[in-house]
């Protein structure tokens, strides 16, 4: 079998050494631009605010290969933080408040975001792990979304970084998602159809005026507007390229076990919405570390046996692509060391500026 191809965007904070996001874009990219060939700085793009800038790799089938470039871009985004006085934070909400009168994004598009939810995309800090994987028929990747969605709360679980909030341990492990949940069309994906229907959905959130565009959901799974990909961004940005290989290992493995169950005719499971959002909620809320709802079983349940059935569930597609011993690598260090949010609560229990310190990126991470 062919490995699946997967791609990965990260978003980034930059930030002061508190950890009080500050709207550096312009002049970190400025010092890629000049530093970097061109094909090299386009890996580096704007976000919702000043205070992010995310990544792009290339397509790769070896994780090894992703994960070099993973860390090659890290690299170069500190060596340009450094350059330009700037920590870069890979953590899924500041730590510290954005203040009020930061700048908005010079871009159009941006403003009529800007201006379409107002208040609640001032206070938005939200950063996230997305991961793209090839599915190039746009009626198979809505029905791989379909068998994504049940799923999506333990990646989610396993991908927890963002716990503090306007200087202060929110209580969650995903802030990120909290401060999603206020925006229209977020959450699980909806269930479609087909392509077709999943369109017209996007289309009467368009007519309904909740969403400024079609690239706009919050969703965290979707078929890509952009790329004949799954796209799915469950997880806050992961605090280490260990962390984020993991989501890669784990998605590639639950979208190839979805299209082997689509050729065995086998459509993805149909789940009560509002258990699909507990899920979310209790995922986002605990992380690991406490409870959790199975929302196809409809119980109550801890976090890590999900994982547990998870990983059983993608055993085929792992060992078909040589990534049993990577996953397993990998979900022992998030069993000895805890999630992102578990890490970053040890991290500033002197101080938040001990967190940024601990956390941020370096031209050796």
């Amino acid at each position: 079998m062919q490995a699946l191809t997967v791609g990965f965007e990260e978003e980034f904070l930059l930030v002061d050494a508190e950890g009080r996001p500050v709207p550096e874009f312009d002049t970190v990219c400025g010092w890629l631009t000049d530093k970097l060939e061109a094909a090299d700085s386009a890996r580096f793009k704007p976000e919702l605010q000043l205070t992010q800038i995310e990544t792009i790799s290339g397509i790769h089938t070896s994780m090894t290969a992703l994960a070099s470039e993973l860390r090659s871009a890290r690299a170069t985004l500190a060596a340009a933080g450094d350059a330009c006085a700037v920590t870069v934070l890979p953590v899924g909400t500041a730590p510290q408040s954005i203040a009020d009168d930061t700048p908005l994004p010079d871009s159009a598009r941006y403003a009529r975001i800007h201006d379409r939810y107002r208040g609640v995309l001032r206070d938005y800090t939200a950063c996230g792990a997305h991961v793209h994987i090839g599915v190039a028929d746009p009626d198979r990747a809505v029905a791989v979304v379909n068998h994504l969605r049940p799923w999506l709360p333990t990646l989610l679980a396993v991908g927890v970084n963002s716990p503090f909030h306007r200087g202060r341990d929110s209580g969650y492990g995903s802030w990120r998602i909290a401060e999603q949940a206020r925006f229209p069309g977020a959450g699980l994906p909806p269930y479609a159809r087909s392509a077709d229907d999943y369109d017209a959905r996007i289309a009467t959130l368009l007519e309904c005026g909740t969403l400024v565009d079609d690239h706009m959901s919050f969703w965290l799974a979707r078929p890509s507007k952009v790329y004949p990909t799954v796209e799915v961004r469950a997880a806050d940005t992961a605090a280490t390229v260990d962390d984020a290989i993991l989501q890669a290992v784990l998605t590639r493995g639950l979208v190839q076990t979805a299209l082997n169950k689509l050729d065995e005719g086998v459509e993805g499971p149909r789940i009560d919405e509002q258990v699909g959002a507990a899920a979310i909620w209790a995922a986002a809320r605990y992380g690991l570390a406490g409870p959790a709802v199975d929302p196809i079983e409809e119980i109550r349940v801890p976090a890590v046996s999900l994982l547990r059935s998870l990983v059983a569930w993608i055993a085929d597609a792992l060992t078909a692509t040589d990534d049993t011993a990577v996953a397993k690598r990998l979900l022992r260090n998030v069993e000895r060391h805890g999630t992102g949010a578990a890490r970053q609560r040890r991290a500033a229990q002197p101080g938040l500026r001990h967190l940024v310190d601990t956390f941020r990126l370096t031209t050796w991470s």
